[in-house]
């Protein structure tokens, strides 16, 4: 006699429609957040971060390119529109967009190794990415010693912190 067993598996299928609205607003939010908390850095940052980390975990593909791109850009046009551009951070966009990319990938990436483990790990590639090109430029004369410390610790803190948004947001929705 063979046994058989299976194993209950829920799949939720969403329509595009609710995928393309939902790519809309968290693109305009992540563009508007510079706007909206220029300052304290750090809130911009944990913020942005949390966007970063909700498109690791609700969208597919291709459309967390938005999220990735556009909080940098949103803060270059902030300072352009309404403040002094800081003209190192134009130097800084593609360490940041390529740091934005590993957040999300690496949660998406080292899920198997759960959501509070892959999202410190990517908080750190992150980090390490924008730090070093910052450092890189700093000794080569470029950028000022004082953007180390923001591209630096307080990417780490920032990315923490959106980590943390997410995960005590995903833990109270759970219960």
């Amino acid at each position: 006699m063979e046994v058989y067993t299976t194993l209950e598996k829920r799949e939720y299928s969403f329509s595009a429609e609710r995928d393309f609205i939902q790519l809309i607003v968290i693109s305009f939010l992540a563009f508007a957040i510079p706007f909206v908390f220029p300052h304290p850095q750090i809130l911009t940052g944990i913020v942005v971060n949390a966007l970063l980390v909700f498109a690791a975990l609700g969208m597919r593909g291709n459309s967390v390119l938005p999220v990735i791109l556009l909080p940098s850009i949103g803060a270059v046009a902030n300072g352009l529109l309404f403040g002094p551009l800081t003209l190192f951070l134009v130097y800084l966009i593609p360490f940041i967009w390529i740091g934005n990319f590993l957040l999300v990938y690496g949660i998406k990436h080292f899920a198997e190794m759960g959501f509070w483990k892959a999202g410190a790990v990517s908080a750190f590639l992150k980090a390490g990415v924008i730090f070093l090109p910052a450092y890189l430029l700093f000794v080569a004369g470029v950028l000022p010693e004082a953007l180390l410390i923001p591209m630096g610790g307080l990417q780490i803190a920032t990315a923490l912190g959106g980590i943390a948004l997410i995960g005590v947001g995903k833990r109270m929705i759970k219960n």
